[in-house]
This record gives C-alpha cells, structure tokens and sequence, in this order.
C-alpha cells in the first residue's frame, strides 16, 4: 500500500500496524501538551525557510497527540499548540524511522527521543532557552537588558563549546547544526533589543558579543532556508544592518542595501520576493523588482512573484479606476466620474491616525499651490459610522479645504484598492483611469512633480 501523506494518530498501539503498511519506516511524533486551552496540535514542515502547515491532530482527553509520517524529508520540523499565549515552536529534526517526544509546557517545549541528532537538538534547547525565552517573550521576568545582557555574554562562550562537541553520526546534521547553534545566539540577541520592553538600551551600552554580528559573507549558503524562521532571521539580519549602518539609508536604496547584506544569489531571490505584500502598486513593483530579477532563481521566487504581480494586474497604469460615490459635508454626493477632467488625487485618511494628520500641512500647502491646475484633491474619511460628528468638527476646526469626503470607515473604494494601512495616496487622471494606487505623499515633493507633470501633460 503507498502511503504518501502524513498518518494522524490517536491510539499510540495502531503503530506497529502503520508500520507495515509503510514503505519506509515510519518517523513518530508524540507527546502531551500541558495547556488546559489546548485541543490541538499542528506540525510544520519547512518550504524555503518557512514554516508550511504539514498535518494536525486533535488531543484526546489525557492531552496527547501523535503523528505517524510515511515519507520524511530530513531535516527540521517544528510543532505547536492552538492555546492562547504564546508558546515557541517546538523543533526537532526528522528522518524515516525516527521517534520523537515533543511535550508542549506553557513555558516552552521538552524533547526527547531516540536519534542522536534529537538527543544534540534536546541538549541545545534546554540550554538555549535561557536567552531564547526572555528574547521573544517580552512578558517574561528576565527582560530588562541589563540582566539579558549578562546572561548573553556568558552564554556566547558556552555556545561555542558546545558546539565543538557536536559529533552525531550524521555528519550532515553536524555541519547544519553548527551552523544553527550561531545563527540561534544572533537571532535572540537581535531580537531582544527589537522588540518593545518598558526600557530599551542605547547602543554603547550594547555588550561586545553586537559588534560580531554584520559580517561581510553573511549567509553565504542556503543553509537558513532549512530552519523554519529562516526568512524571519534574514529579516532581523536586515534591520540590524539598516539600523547599525553607519549613515541613513534612502528609501529607494534599501532594498539594494537589504540585498547586498547576503552573499548568495538565491537567497537573494528568496529575500526579495518575501516582502512583495507591502507593494500596492504594479508599476513600482516593477521598478523595484526590475534590477534584481536575475536573482529569481528558484521555481517557488518566482512563482511568488507573478503571483503578486497578477494580484496587482487590476492596479495597473491605464486601467479604469474604481468609481468612487460619497457624500461631502454638506450631505452631497461626489463621486469619481463627476471630478472628469481633472487630474484626482484621493487621500485616504482618518482623524486619529496620526502620520495621515502629519501630512495634513503639507497637502494644504500643495493645494494652495495648484491651485490653478485641473486637479481635484479629495480627501476621503476612514472614520467609523460613530465618528461623523468627530470627522465634521475636526475638518471644520482644522479648516481643511478641497474636497472632503466621508466614507463611513474602511468602505468598498478601500477594499477594491486593498488598503489596509493609512495615509495612502492615489491618483488618477482626467478620464478616470489608474496613474497609480501607491502616490508619494505630500511631504515628499515628488507629488507635486508628478501631479504637474499630468495636469499640464
């Protein structure tokens, strides 16, 4: 009988009957988990230093779970709960006929099992989660850098013992491993101080172990895209390279900057195509994307890419625009067909969002400039039902002219353009069609430049 998805198991004796239906030997996965909000289990494979959802269990009424896996690819797997707070994913590393012990405590995972390599893999994690957990659990009793601080250098060189006496008979899992153990120290203390704490260290209080970390053949294999948060870890590579480098990096820059941090061509691909959600607009994905395309290397890079550029394909220059119909403050409805004519600029905006209040001067500033050019400037409320009289006070205080639209929270015009983050800026042209849904905001000068260039055009 071929078996080629993973067995789902409940009643640990049905084992040694899977068994033999299998071609190869099965690889085991039990344990408790010690949650009282837990009713499930989910193990997760890793697709490009991703973790992908590979199977999940129910817990039986004692709180155990178990997996039977048919057919294993080596290498790391990671399972978790479904309960409340958070928890790290449990990791441990897979072969046919392994059999592991993976039991989920609110205070992390405890693994145990057969195979030499997870017996290391026990050893590190139990040692590991001294600066592991007071690095990503910023509720925990040991977050304040002072003490994080203290523990981290003393922990550096214990690492580094440690992983000179890692010698299983998989000399495979020996040289990835080493190479986890580094990445492992550089991820904690990378995201300890990113992530919100009541105090937060300045850099020269930072201890010596910071200076090691920005190294010029960083990543030079692919070894990271075997780790499930392999692409989380190059993301926290990249922002303490950003933030430690020495001058301010323009924005069209970054992603050049982010890329050249990595010496391989293929996790450059990877990287590049990891961020492609944030980008709202076909034309600018195309610019960006356009001087390090060569680096798509893998079928799932680029798969991923026309992926987002077909999502976008609809946001295209040229295309007709969504027709927009909301009333003014004074009750009457404008919509986008009666603006024809007029170069439109739409700006999406709510009265507590502070950066869309920042720009406020800056469009008033530009509309009192252009103002004798064919463009309209509507700026379109994302205030909730509830905030009428908040949105018609502030506008009225504030004296915000052009026109003023009330769109009754995240409307239908936000949902056709996916905006889910304000202030956001489109513009479209006289006939009504798509210039772009990603504008430069009025602080950037930019849109003037553009806004003339289609009003005179």
């Amino acid at each position: 009988m071929q078996i080629s998805k993973p067995i789902i198991i409940s009643a640990l004796l049905l084992c040694a009957g899977l068994q033999a239906l299998a071609q190869k030997p099965l690889a085991i996965i039990r344990g408790t988990v010690d949650k009282a909000r837990a009713s499930k289990v989910q193990l997760y494979q890793v697709v490009e230093g991703q973790m992908t959802e590979y199977a999940s269990t129910s817990l039986d009424a004692g709180k155990n779970y178990a997996f039977a896996l048919p057919e294993v690819t080596e290498g790391f797997y990671y399972v978790t709960d479904n309960a409340p707070g958070r928890t790290l994913p449990g990791r441990l590393y897979l072969k046919s006929g392994d059999a592991v012990t993976c039991n989920i405590r609110a205070n992390g995972t405890e693994l145990s099992g057969t195979s030499p390599e997870n017996r290391v893999l026990a050893q590190w994690q139990q040692m590991y989660d001294h600066i592991a957990v007071p690095a990503f659990m910023f509720w925990s009793d040991r977050t304040e850098y002072p003490a994080f601080f203290t523990n981290l250098t003393a922990f550096v060189p214990k690492a580094a013992a440690f992983k000179k006496q890692v010698n299983t008979p998989n000399k495979r899992f020996n040289e990835l491993f080493k190479m986890v153990i580094d990445s492992d120290v550089e991820y904690a203390a990378i995201q300890f101080i990113y992530t919100p704490r009541s105090t937060h260290p300045t850099k020269d209080q930072y201890p010596a172990y910071y200076k090691t970390i920005l190294q010029p053949k960083q990543f030079c294999d692919t070894r990271i895209l075997r780790l499930g948060d392999g692409l989380d870890r190059m993301d926290r590579y990249v922002l303490y390279g950003t933030m430690n480098s020495g001058t301010e990096i323009a924005r069209e820059q970054r992603l050049a900057y982010s890329l050249n941090l990595f010496c391989n061509d293929t996790l450059k691909g990877v990287y590049l195509v990891h961020g492609l959600e944030r980008y709202q607009s076909l034309e600018k994905l195309r610019e960006d994307v356009a001087p390090f395309k060569k680096y798509l290397l893998t079928d799932s890079s680029k798969a991923k890419y026309l992926r987002r550029e077909s999502a976008l394909a609809s946001y295209a220059k040229g295309e007709k625009a969504y027709n927009f119909a909301y009333p003014d403050v004074n009750g009457d409805t404008v919509s986008l067909a009666s603006l024809k004519g007029k170069v439109v600029l739409v700006d999406t905006w709510a009265t507590w969002c502070m950066p869309c209040r920042a720009e406020i001067p800056h469009l008033q500033k530009l509309e009192e400039e252009l103002r004798s050019k064919a463009i309209a400037f509507v700026s379109l409320s994302c205030d909730e039902a509830k905030d009428e009289a908040k949105w018609k006070a502030f506008v009225e205080t504030e004296k915000l002219t052009g026109i003023q639209l009330y769109a009754k929270g995240f409307s239908e015009f936000t949902k056709y353009y996916k905006i889910n983050a304000i202030p956001r800026f489109l513009i479209f042209d006289k006939e009504g069609k798509i210039v772009t849904v990603d504008a430069p905001r009025p602080s950037d000068p930019a849109l003037k430049t553009l806004l003339l260039q289609l009003a005179e055009g």
